[in-house]
């Protein structure tokens, strides 16, 4: 993919969509097995997740989709700088410092940053509104991560230099429609590798951690567990996706509802969903892509599908390449091809690439 700034992508003063990427670039890979030396660091794998986890409940930014891959990561992250605008300075400062600390950490251990250095960087005149403006950045959000993973397995390795190449790679998704396909698609990693048959066995994505959540909650229901929970308390601090971005968005919500702006747990930013669409038609859409890359054929969504695509303005007869050629079929900014020629003008550009696969799925 041709190369593009930064700063014609990310606009750090509005919330937006983003699909962020980065890959491995020693002879060993990241989280598989290494062919010459026979080690396996599927464990890595763990890391990288963890450490997620732990920068979701520090930054403004939700992850919504993830998955981690022998040799490279994804991710799908929505930034809030609405909410980092809601946070005291005192929670800016510490935040802030709990990042740096996690950075450079030995074990990804969570530890609270000391109370002096929390009012020393209050006492620089400006840098609240610095550190801000960075907890909403995915650029800082994605070198947290990649520089914890990159100084841990170095020191493991009991070696020195790059791990990951220069620097991570990222697209705008400006709708829902092409949300929800590059989820999709990220969450078809492991099926789309061989590592996994079917989402229930893919392990290192987001949908099975919603898968889980789902069951959990079932069980709960079915054991009549739920008014156990003392007063105020969230669930969502136990469901292993707690601290993903909420998948279904509450059509009822009003835009100053408290659940836009923070959440009820301290695992994620918000407790805003991503998409006009259930867990389970999310699943089932799921379930049925994976089918299709499974089969290494032309495939179909089925027709009691259909009308998800439909309402969201996604071509039915296009969705099998979608979800395999996801990448090869789009640049920089995906979403309907009016948006994306907008976008490319606001940048000083004629267009961006794969400008005609959006007017072709999209709309």
């Amino acid at each position: 993919m041709p190369s593009c700034a930064r700063a014609e992508i990310i606009r750090p003063e509005e919330v937006s969509v983003f699909h962020c990427w980065n890959r491995c670039v020693r002879r060993a890979f990241l989280c598989g097995k290494d062919q010459t030396s026979g080690i396996d660091y599927e464990y890595r794998r763990d890391w990288i997740r963890d450490m997620e986890e732990h920068l979701a409940g520090l930054f403004a930014i939700e992850i919504g989709f993830r998955g981690e891959m022998s040799n490279h990561l994804h991710l799908v992250l929505r930034t809030r700088p609405d909410v980092a605008r809601t946070w005291s300075d005192e929670d800016v400062a510490r935040r802030w410092l709990a990042v740096s600390k996690l950075a450079k950490s030995r074990d990804g251990q969570l530890r609270e940053p000391n109370p002096a250095r929390i009012a020393l960087q209050r006492a620089i005149p400006g840098r609240i509104a610095v550190l801000r403006k960075r907890l909403s950045d995915p650029s800082w959000f994605m070198a947290t991560l990649c520089e914890y993973v990159a100084r841990r397995s170095n020191r493991e390795d009991g070696c020195r230099g790059r791990f990951w190449e220069d620097r991570f790679q990222c697209r705008e998704l400006l709708d829902e429609s092409a949300i929800l396909v590059c989820g999709i698609y990220v969450d078809l990693n492991q099926i789309r590798a061989g590592e996994a048959l079917t989402p229930e066995s893919s392990t290192r994505t987001s949908a099975y951690d919603r898968i889980r959540s789902r069951q959990q909650r079932a069980s709960e229901v079915d054991r009549q567990e739920v008014a156990t929970h003392p007063a105020g308390e969230s669930t969502d601090n136990k469901l292993p996706d707690g601290w993903l971005c909420e998948l279904t968005r509450d059509e009822q919500a009003t835009v100053d509802a408290p659940e836009m702006l923070r959440s009820a747990t301290r695992r994620r930013a918000s407790d805003k969903g991503l998409l006009p669409i259930s867990l389970d038609d999310y699943l089932a859409l799921l379930d049925a892509s994976g089918r299709i890359v499974r089969s290494d054929k032309a495939g179909a969504i089925p027709d009691h599908l259909a009308p998800i695509l439909e309402r969201l303005g996604i071509r039915r007869e296009l969705w099998p390449d979608l979800v395999t050629r996801f990448d090869q079929m789009f640049g920089r900014v995906v979403g309907a091809a009016e948006r994306v020629a907008q976008r490319a003008a606001q940048a000083g550009r004629r267009w961006y690439r794969g400008v005609t696969h959006c007017a072709a799925a999209f709309g």
